[in-house]
Order: structure tokens, then sequence, then C-alpha cells
């Protein structure tokens, strides 16, 4: 019984890799496979696997592992961000550039995302130590303070087709609504996410030049441990059992079933 449960998870999960693949193929499958049994841990491991991209020049591998991924319910309030490269301009060299070395420094920079559900809404987050950066870059532009964080460059967000072919299905996010005021090539980016495992996404940057969309970078996404899942409780012989885990919006999973 346990080998055709095995049989059915791997069918369900294989992603098929084109050959130069195969290895982050196993990879997918054994994280989707672990997602099951414990969610918080195939995040943690998700999150892992996308730190690697940031020191490594593999591309090809993010857009790889992009076109593997679905295109996810809204997430719900913040979630922690990483920027993983930016490229295909002399001026997001420079940024991407700035991001890493603002890591050295402590953290100055962007800190990730929030969404609102129900608006298809959302903004992005800043620390406070890049306040002075930010006002000398767009000195005309306004944030605005949350707790130990700035907010600004304001976002729609929705499920639809991509920007680039094949039109893979993702979470579009744009900037381009005039009565936010977003500076500079904001209102000509567009950002695409995708679920990798539930809590965890993988999302690339377009910029809209010369009657086309071009890619430009990458960057990841996940929900705080309290928001990405629950934990479902049996109690047996007087003793309560951990059976299962889920992330809001998604069914139970417990010991290979469905439990609505």
């Amino acid at each position: 019984m346990a080998n055709k449960t095995a049989a059915i998870r791997k069918n369900q999960y294989s992603t098929g890799g084109p050959d130069g693949f195969l290895g982050e193929a196993l990879r997918l499958d054994k994280l989707r496979e672990l997602s099951e049994q414990d969610l918080v841990r195939a995040q943690d491991a998700a999150w892992k696997w996308f730190e690697e991209f940031r020191s490594l020049d593999k591309n090809d591998c993010l857009a790889w592992l992009f076109s593997q991924g679905s295109a996810p319910k809204s997430p719900k309030g913040d979630c922690q961000g990483m920027v993983l490269g930016l490229y295909g301009t002399l001026w997001l060299g420079l940024v991407d550039r700035a991001v890493r070395l603002g890591r050295l420094l402590g953290g100055i920079g962007w800190t990730g995302k929030t969404f609102d559900p129900k608006t298809g809404t959302g903004y992005n987050r800043l620390t406070t130590s890049s306040r002075l950066p930010m006002f000398l870059a767009m000195p005309t532009y306004r944030f605005d303070w949350v707790g130990n964080e700035i907010i600004g460059f304001h976002f729609d967000h929705k499920i639809g087709p991509s920007s680039l072919p094949p039109g893979q299905k993702v979470r579009a996010i744009v900037y381009a609504r005039p009565e936010y005021k977003n500076p500079l090539v904001l209102p000509a980016t567009r950002d695409e996410i995708v679920e990798i495992v539930p809590g965890s996404y993988l999302g690339r940057v377009l910029l809209h030049k010369s009657n086309r969309w071009l890619l430009v970078g990458y960057f990841a996404l996940r929900q705080p441990v309290q928001a990405r899942v629950g934990r479902v409780l049996l109690r047996e012989s007087n003793c309560w059992q951990t059976i299962g885990y889920f992330a809001p919006g998604q069914p139970v999973k417990a010991r290979n079933r469905i439990i609505n």
C-alpha cells in the first residue's frame, strides 16, 4: 500500500524536466512530497533553495523552476522578500549591486510585499535605513511609515496569463495605476509570481521596453510562519497527535488523504 501511495504521489508531482534540470526536478519532487508531511520544513527548504540563487549565475535554472510553479491564490498580509538578481540594463545592474551591498551592511533595502486579497492591491516594504538613498534617488516620491518599515510602490494584483510566451498562468503584479504615482520605470514594470510549495513563491520582474516585455530579474516571497501553516490534531487514547498540516486557503492533507 505504501508503494502504491508513493507511486501516486510521484505521478502527481513529477516534473519531468529537460535533461539539464533532472537534478532540480528530483529536488522539486522531494520538496513537494515533503510538503504533504511537514509543510513548515518544506517551506524552509524552499527558501534555502532560493537563497542559493543569490550567489550563483543560474538564470536558466530559475526560468525552469518558474515554469514548474502554479498561479497562487493571493497571499494575505506581509510576505518576506528576497531579491535573487536584477539584470538587463545598466541601471538595474547598479540596483542589483546596491541590493547585495545592502545585505552586507545589515539588510538595507527591500524587505517584501504586502497583499490585500479582498481589494487586489498591495505595496512594497523597505527598511527604514533605505530612507536616505530612496530620497536621493526619487526626492519627490512620498513613502509612508508602518512600524519599523517604510512602505510605497503600490500595486494591483490578479491571476492572468504571463506577458512572456507561452503565457503561463501567474499572479500578475502591476504598478501602472496613475493615482499610485509610482516613480521612475515602475509603471512600465510588471512582477509575476508562482507558487512552488504552499506559502513559498518565486517571482520574476518584467520591464516593458521597445514595445515588448523583457525579463530583468527574479525574487522570492514567503508568508511568515504564523500565516504559512496550521496543524491538524486528532485525540486518540487521551493523547493529541499531529495528523496533518495545511496552508491558508488549501485543503488539509493528512496521512495521504484530503480532509475538507
